[in-house]
């Protein structure tokens, strides 16, 4: 199964003129000590905490700035070489897992399910595994009518090389062109298409009803059991073998189906069951006893493949002869359908996936994403990677089971899904994904890295790997990075910390990537200070900053304009457009001052005992009108959400100090505006980029306005704020 020796599967280039970049690297560097000896050379005699303060924001920003040229030191690129595969490719386990039949229609899971089960990879190689910890019968039918389906869809696909193969978004695009004019394509994809909107009448007639055909019930014993299981938080394992994969099923051309099992994990009221990272240990187990393939694949389940060659791409790193067995999980990027032109709330999270995460790959890989990543299996089961490592894939080459062992294999595994099967184990601790942070998959790709192994991030050239559903309105995008940076900042508060468990396993650049990420949520705090005392310092004429007929300005300004160009330019390198860095830029002040402060709150809360940070889902689902407005671009704030109160009080209280700032200078003159020129230009500037605020305050009249309310208590807030200044002053 190795591939030829000295033929390498995969090349690596890194980014060419990387000398401008280090130029304006050392460049920045210099600013940045010019501006701390300005600040420790130029000690106001008044005001000292002031000063202290926005120092200490100086600093942090300064070293968060610093981490982040881990990822710009040397970007790395992967080109793989499918062409050079061996005919005996690994076997491979996918693993799809959806939480919430409401936010996660089963129409949307069934279409991601099916557009994997038709890879291009040898059909007895694949087994797929649905974890549904929703606990829904409707969910269950939809396997079950999706397996009906795929007996069409796969030999379809293979037949016209059909991209891409989720059936709900190929059926969704005019007739390919150059396929039109056969009529025997015309012809099946007709019928092809006539059973899909079946599946999907009967996916969606169902859901509609609340409850499934009686003759479906009387034919799958796993839907039988949902009458003794009404509550999702509380039933027994469900568990169905819906394709067996040794060549009993048979698609509509006669050729062998692949492996497809449904689960819903036992739930019991007071045992944890550790959300996401318990569903997919839970799917670890007992794919073990029935395909137990040395790769498994996870995918989420709105995010579908877009590209049938995917697994093919993974292959080449896994089974590359000179640096394959070090490799323990290829990360595919995160790609999203949907973004508007100019990705109204950054949520295409382009930086990350299409600009730092190729300057881990400098680093030993780059962490792990909880979607679209292809792991070997003995790493995630706790397996220590050491250099005479060598990878047994005919041990697992695919499946093999006997016809009279499936019913057997149903109950054991059934077993292996149970409440307390965990209990006095190491899974959650030493095996599977790590358990205890609300970002799991970053909690255990740190845990890989730290046991040795390497990962790869893999950006096919020719199509998106996935494409996924993301957030289309703020709030759900401010839900989703409190989220995710409470459970980064967990992992650098835990035995894990980048700092502390970091400098004898990790390489530096992979020390300063993490501490990047993990440190997001304290990214809040300097900038909820920049966004505060200049502005207030405005109202009792407190400059913070050199004037600007200073020499010592043009350090400011540098800093300021460098990094914002710096990211524009970034930005437009990986084709993005001037009104999409507007907007990024604008999501990280709402992130910063709202997803990071609450989620430093949250973990404060959880340190003093207070309460524990949880897992919320975003809603993948969207009405007719909001989704019209996020077509237009138009932010959405129908909700009255507290996630909404910090950005809203900053955008009112920089506007109110930008006006006074500016009456000022126009009642004394130019020596006003010397005085206070940075700090007229930050209040002008958050108040600009506020601006989406303003209009859905006082002026929009749509169902996405600012709630009243949420205006109301912003504007008792910055009130509030004037007034202690005031005081305190």
């Amino acid at each position: 199964m190795a591939a030829t020796p000295n033929r390498r599967l995969f090349t690596t280039t890194v980014l060419p003129w990387r000398g401008l970049y280090k130029l304006y690297f050392l460049l920045f560097v210099s600013a940045l000590l010019s501006l701390f000896y300005y600040r420790f050379t130029h000690i106001p005699t008044t005001h000292i905490p002031l000063w202290l303060l926005i120092t200490a924001a100086d600093f942090w920003f300064a070293v968060v700035w610093l981490f982040q040229q881990g990822f710009r030191w040397a970007p790395t690129f992967h080109h793989t070489h499918r062409d050079r595969l061996p005919a005996d490719v690994p076997a491979v386990d996918v693993f799809v897992c959806t939480a919430d039949p409401v936010r996660e229609p089963p129409t949307i899971v069934v279409n991601t399910l099916l557009s994997m089960m038709a890879y291009e990879y040898p059909v007895e190689k694949l087994a797929f595994y649905l974890s549904d910890d929703g606990g829904s019968e409707l969910t269950f039918y939809a396997a079950v009518l999706a397996a009906e389906f795929a007996r069409d869809w796969l030999p379809f696909c293979r037949k016209f090389q059909v991209e891409p193969r989720s059936p709900r978004v190929y059926f969704s695009m005019d007739m390919p062109l150059e396929l039109g004019d056969n009529d025997g394509f015309r012809r099946e994809y007709s019928e092809v298409k006539r059973k899909f909107d079946d599946m999907s009448d009967g996916i969606e007639n169902a859901a509609r009803s609340g409850s499934v055909p009686a003759e479906a019930k009387a034919k799958h014993k796993g839907l039988r059991e949902w009458d003794l299981a009404r509550n999702p938080r509380d039933h027994q394992t469900i568990l169905e073998i819906l394709l067996k994969g040794n060549g009993e099923d048979l698609d509509a051309s006669g050729s062998p189906m692949p492996t497809l099992v449904y689960l819903s994990r036992e739930k019991r009221p007071g045992v944890h069951h550790h959300y996401k990272a318990g569903a997919l240990n839970a799917l670890n187990r007992v794919s073990s006893i029935i395909s137990n393939a040395p790769l498994v694949l996870n995918v989420d389940c709105d995010m579908y493949s877009n590209n049938s060659e995917s697994l093919l791409h993974a292959i080449c790193f896994f089974l590359d002869p000179e640096k394959g067995n070090k490799i323990g999980y290829v990360q595919f990027p995160q790609s999203f359908n949907g973004i508007t032109t100019n990705d109204l709330y950054a949520n295409g999270v382009k930086r990350i996936y299409e600009i730092e995460f190729f300057g881990t790959n400098a680093h030993n890989g780059p962490m792990y994403a909880g979607t679209g990543s292809v792991h070997r299996r003995v790493s995630l089961n706790g397996k220590l990677y050491s250099p005479d490592f060598q990878a047994d894939w005919a041990s697992c080459s695919g499946n093999k089971i006997h016809p009279d062992e499936w019913s057997t294999l149903e109950e054991k595994a059934k077993a292996l899904a149970s409440a307390d099967f965990e209990k006095g184990t190491e899974w959650g601790k030493k095996m599977g994904l790590m358990y205890g942070c609300a970002v799991e998959d970053v909690f255990t790709g740190i845990v890989l890295h730290s046991r040795g192994w390497q990962s790869v991030f893999c950006s096919p050239e020719d199509r998106n790997a996935y494409l996924g559903l993301a957030p289309v309105n703020t709030n759900d995008t401010l839900i989703q990075h409190k989220r995710w940076s409470t459970g980064l900042l967990e992992i650098f508060l835990s035995d894990y910390c980048p700092w502390t468990h970091g400098p004898r396993r990790l390489k530096l650049g992979q020390i300063m990537c993490y501490s990047f990420y993990t440190l997001w949520a304290l990214w809040g705090l300097p900038m909820l200070c920049y966004a505060i005392l200049p502005s207030l310092c405005i109202l009792k004429d407190i400059p913070l900053f050199p004037k600007a007929s200073d020499p010592w300005f043009k350090v400011f300004a540098f800093l300021g304009m460098g990094s914002h160009v710096f990211s524009l330019v970034e930005l437009i390198w990986a084709k993005g457009t001037f009104k999409m860095w507007w907007n990024e830029t604008r999501m990280w002040m709402f992130k910063g001052s709202s997803s990071y402060l609450f989620s430093v709150i949250v973990i404060i809360l959880k340190l003093l005992g207070v309460s524990e940070s949880g897992f919320e889902i975003t809603s993948k689902v969207i009405d007719e009108e909001a989704s019209k407005r996020y077509e237009q671009e138009i932010m959405e704030f129908a909700v009255p959400s507290p996630m909404f109160i910090p950005p809203t009080t900053l955008a009112l209280l920089n506007l109110y100090c930008f006006i006074r700032g500016f009456t000022v200078v126009l009642s004394e003159g130019l020596g006003a505006l010397d005085r206070l020129a940075l700090q007229i230009v930050i209040s002008g500037y958050i108040s600009v980029i506020s601006i989406p605020v303003f209009e859905a305050q006082f002026i929009r009249k749509d169902k996405g306005r600012m709630p009243t309310s949420i205006t109301v208590r912003s504007l008792c807030l910055a009130l509030a704020l004037v007034y202690v200044f005031s005081l305190w002053i």
